[in-house]
């Protein structure tokens, strides 16, 4: 399947122009540097229903989808599920959807996005934001790179993980209809891996794919 494409000559693309517009505050004269923090995010899907959850994100002020952090590696690769399954009650699976590649076309020099039919459950996307934090008694801001993991997990409704209510109160089964106008002007990042997110659920979905 064509996503479409782009020339592919050499531009400014959308992180490193935030990256770019951020350089004066990281750069050494101002005894500051460029910290790289990463973390998991996770779209997860109720696939009988086609909603998806919803919780409150304290950073960004609004609901979102879960994300986990971790320093350790192996920790924060298996948060997304335990962030799932912490806020849903239910046993959560990671969804394995079509791999999206990336190819040149010529003579048009375009770069062309594919979803294939191989299927995988490794990241399906990865957002880079640039951010900042002001520490007390700090003159300048410390500015960093988010980086973000972005999973798909599934619940499991026949597998309860509890009787007992753990479920996080502020979280929100949302329509996947109605998702987008709820991360507009909120969660870019959440916006743009969801956007992914739904093109990639919808081939899976395909009756060619049945079968």
């Amino acid at each position: 399947m064509d996503l479409g494409g782009e020339g592919y000559e050499a531009q400014p693309t959308q992180n490193s122009t935030d990256l770019l517009q951020f350089a004066f505050w990281a750069s050494p004269y101002l005894h500051s540097s460029l910290d790289f923090r990463i973390q998991t995010g996770v779209i997860l899907i109720d696939k009988e229903q086609e909603r998806v959850l919803f919780v409150q994100n304290d950073r960004l002020g609004a609901k979102t989808f879960p994300r986990g952090q971790s320093a350790d590696i192996d920790d924060l690769l298996e948060s997304p599920i335990r962030c799932a399954e912490a806020t849903s009650d239910y046993k959560c699976e990671r969804l394995a959807l079509p791999i999206l590649t990336k190819e040149y076309s010529e003579p048009e020099h375009k770069a062309v996005a594919r979803i294939t039919d191989e299927l995988s459950d490794d990241p399906f996307y990865v957002t880079f934001d640039t951010l900042s934090d002001r520490t007390t008694g700090e003159k300048w801001p410390q500015v960093y790179q988010l980086i973000t993991y972005w999973y798909a997990a599934y619940v499991d409704r026949d597998h309860p993980l509890s009787a007992i209510s753990h479920r996080d109160s502020t979280a929100e089964w949302v329509p996947l209809k109605d998702a987008p106008a709820m991360l507009e002007g909120k969660d870019e990042m959440g916006s743009r891996s969801f956007t992914v997110f739904r093109q990639l659920w919808n081939y899976l979905k395909k009756p060619a794919r049945e079968g």
